[in-house]
């Protein structure tokens, strides 16, 4: 199954259609939205967003806090 959908897209291009034909095999008894909420990105970073809050909080919020300045400056770039 994985195969052929990926053979399907080498040859067809388009977009990947795996999880339809999942949803579709009686073999895996499955509802679409089984697969989709099983096939979810978010269910797979683990505590990066925890991590990456902390980080925020003790490395980069001090700098900014120390240097409102540059930071102006740099939120200035980024809106440019």
């Amino acid at each position: 199954m994985a195969q052929a959908a990926g053979d399907r897209l080498k040859d067809q291009g388009g977009a990947n259609d795996l999880l339809r034909r999942i949803a579709a095999d009686p073999a895996f008894g499955l509802t679409p939205a089984e697969i989709a909420a099983a096939s979810d990105p978010a269910r797979f970073v683990g505590r990066a967003p925890e991590q990456v809050d902390e980080f925020l909080l003790a490395e980069i919020h001090p700098i900014l806090a120390a240097n409102p300045k540059a930071a102006e400056d740099a939120a200035e770039e980024v809106r440019v």
